[in-house]
């Protein structure tokens, strides 16, 4: 065990080793910079001197890893610069749909000179679906996203939250309410700026940052489920410069995998090496150590140069170069890399041409072709992650193919050495090679036979159900009532077993009855309560809401509150239906501006949907639940029309869904048709929904709503 004593000073050699590369690596750098020719005789002076080699200036293999390696490693634990946007309904799902949102954004520049500004949008997303209206009788496209609201925050703006939580980090709040179910996208632009040089309210002028970020929200269709909230944006936590920042970074210089990125690193110079004494001496371990290390030289100044390029490109701002143009920052940038790539050429040419006694065209065309060589397995590495499969399958139908080469080439090789001796070829000798041909080819077969994978394919029979019309429960002490209809069908008769009936005995005869199935289609005349019809709500207050039935009408009323449009719906939870026609007897008893929908093949998905106004419009809308192509009410069709009667009168909707044609007529008039292409609701349940596309209150009465097969 270590004394204190002994602890200090492995200590003390450790700083001194450090504050000396301090020193030397710069000093080194510009000594090759500046006479790249000094490095082999510097190199070569050292291996044959007695005493410690690389005392003046660094070892070149420590000077690359310092100047690579180091750089390669900390590049996972750079500060993250960026905006971030968030929502508490991303953890605490709710379904209010006034929302508060909260960006929080790490700036490059701790400049206490600037200011900062948030830019909020909310755009609604639009799909490409055929809308048909009143000034148009052919279909077009929607135009894209829809832009609701733009908010702009700003030290001396109206609205402004923005909180600083340092001189980098900076926070800011935005609060909206949702009106309508649909897709939207809340982004946020976060800026740094000098006040001198950029207004955030006109947004002219340049500012030295910018971030953006995007979070997706989706509102249900209907009030009682859920906000949903996507965040795809991911964020690193670990910084460099904290304390967690430094032992990870520490941590992991001393793993094992470093070692192999350091190996990784020394291969540039090892193929270089390669290139200047292939073919002209023996290759081996003393006579390419010489030029290995004057390789390591040369590639120092290089890599120093391309990681001061990206290190200085991940913390550049626009007020770097006074606010110059991008492009001409950008080429400032990079121009150290390409000048050291310039320089990397000339001495590299220089000491091929020394080294193997060329003149500088070949010198030069083995250089690039060393170049071209790591350029190509650099693109290998950052695509093997799509290659990986191609890897994978050209090493296992290479392998063969290099080992009967090898094979091959020893056959050739022990030819040319018996020639060589004027030694030809006997019978014994062809006879030896058929043998080992037979001998190859029964091993062969023993392996494969023995050691090989059967893959043959199984034939799976497939299974069908069988067919199940009616079925008797014995000794059922509850009665259990499952009824699946489709609108062709005949109504027959199901057989259950009498409710909390005695369990039978052995022998015995189950009693039972006959309950006839529930006819699909009906006539509701509302003289009885709603109890198969549930209800709900897709905007407004259910409070302001009043049903009642009596007298056999239903009657509802919807009452105003702000400028919210409510959409109240009654939905029959009995059947469920793929072809079906819905008609339903009005009567408008408040204003003109009201809306009476009838609904089809409704499920959780959505719903196809007419709605028609005693203002003599109607609308045809698909509702997507669920975002099969657009969340949320989609309108198809909106049209006016003198067959539908204003006033205080009574009108007959018909609705009817077959196959995937929705139509709509009034008071026995087709008004519209609707071929869908897109969404393809195959069935679901029927029902109604009393709205007002225009203004409240409402007040209608349903008199009678039919159920029916279409024609």
């Amino acid at each position: 065990m270590k004394s204190i004593f002994t602890v200090f000073l492995d200590i003390e050699k450790l700083i001194y080793k450090v504050l000396m590369w301090v020193i030397l690596v710069p000093k080194t750098l510009v000594k090759i910079t500046l006479n790249p020719a000094w490095a082999p005789e510097y190199v070569k002076a050292e291996l044959e001197s007695d005493g410690p080699p690389f005392d003046e200036y660094i070892s070149p293999i420590i000077l690359l890893l310092v100047v690579a390696l180091i750089p390669a490693l900390a590049f996972n634990f750079l500060p993250t610069f960026g905006a971030s946007i968030s929502s508490p309904a991303e953890t605490q799902p709710t379904t209010d749909r006034f929302l508060s949102f909260e960006v929080r954004t790490d700036f490059r520049s701790s400049s206490a000179e600037m200011d900062y500004f948030h830019k909020w949008t909310v755009t609604r997303v639009v799909s490409a679906i055929p809308i048909q209206s009143q000034t148009s009788s052919a279909p077009t496209a929607g135009d894209g996203d829809l832009t609701l609201t733009s908010e702009i925050h700003y030290p001396l703006g109206p609205v402004n939250f923005i909180e600083e939580i340092d001189d980098n980090t900076v926070k800011d709040k935005f609060l909206y309410t949702f009106s309508d179910a649909g897709e939207y996208l809340i982004a946020v632009s976060a800026g740094k700026y000098d006040p001198r040089r950029f207004d955030p309210a006109s947004g002219l002028g340049v500012a030295t940052e910018i971030y953006n970020s995007t979070l997706r929200v989706i509102v249900p269709v209907r009030l009682d489920e859920q906000i949903v909230i996507s965040n795809e944006e991911q964020t690193k936590d670990t910084d460099a410069a904290s304390q967690e920042g430094f032992e990870t970074f520490t941590a992991t210089v001393q793993r094992e995998n470093t070692l192999f990125l350091a190996i990784a690193l020394m291969l540039p110079p090892l193929l270089f090496a390669l290139a200047t004494k292939l073919f002209t001496t023996p290759i081996g371990e003393d006579t390419l150590k010489e030029s290995f290390y004057t390789q390591c030289y040369y590639f120092s100044p290089l890599s120093m140069a391309i990681w001061a390029s990206y290190y200085a490109r991940y913390f550049f701002t626009s007020d770097a170069y006074f606010y110059a143009d991008n492009n001409l920052a950008i080429q400032v940038i990079w121009l150290p890399p390409l000048l050291a790539a310039l320089w990397f050429i000339r001495a590299e040419v220089k000491t091929i041409e020394d080294a193997r006694g060329v003149n500088g065209i070949r010198s030069l065309i083995i250089t690039l072709v060393c170049i071209a060589i790591l350029l190509f397995a650099a693109s290998g590495i950052f695509q093997f992650a799509t290659l990986q499969d191609d890897v994978r399958l050209l090493a296992i139908r290479i392998f063969p193919i290099l080992s009967a080469a090898l094979i091959a080439g020893f056959g050739y090789a022990w030819y040319r050495r018996r020639r060589s001796r004027n030694e030809f070829m006997k019978p014994s000798h062809y006879i030896g090679i058929v043998l080992n041909a037979v001998v190859l080819i029964a091993l062969l077969n023993f392996v494969s036979a023995r050691f090989g994978v059967q893959s043959q394919p199984e034939v799976v029979s497939r299974t069908v159900e069988p067919e199940v019309s009616a079925t008797a429960l014995v000794g059922s002490t509850e009665a259990a009532t499952s009824v699946s209809v489709l609108p062709t069908q005949t109504p027959t008769a199901q057989i259950t077993v009498i409710e909390n009936s005695p369990t039978p005995e052995a022998g015995s005869t189950p009693i039972v009855v006959e309950t006839p199935t529930p006819n699909p289609f009906y006539v509701e005349e509302f003289n009885t309560d709603l109890a198969t019809w549930i209800e709900f709500m897709t905007s407004g207050d259910s409070s302001l809401v009043e049903k009642k039935v009596d007298l056999g009408v239903l009657s509802i009323a919807l009452f105003q509150r702000d400028t919210i449009t409510s959409r109240y719906y009654l939905v029959n939870n009995s059947f469920s239906y793929s072809d079906v026609k819905v008609e339903a007897v009005v009567t408008n008893r408040g204003n003109n501006s009201n809306g009476v929908g009838l609904i089809c093949r409704y499920s959780d998905i959505g719903w196809y949907e007419v709605q028609v106004s005693n203002s003599q419009t109607f609308s045809v809308y698909v509702v997507d639940s669920i975002g099969l192509m657009s969340q949320g009410y989609n309108e198809i069709a909106q049209f006016d029309s003198n067959q539908i009667l204003s006033g205080l009168s009574t009108n007959i909707y018909t609705m009817t869904c077959k196959g995937n044609v929705i139509s709509l007529f009034v008071n026995g008039n087709l008004l519209w048709e609707y071929t869908d292409t897109q969404f393809g609701f195959a069935d679901g349940k029927i029902g109604l929904s009393v709205w007002s596309p225009q203004s409240l209150p409402v007040n209608v009465e349903i008199e009678t709503l039919t159920v029916s097969a279409p024609e």
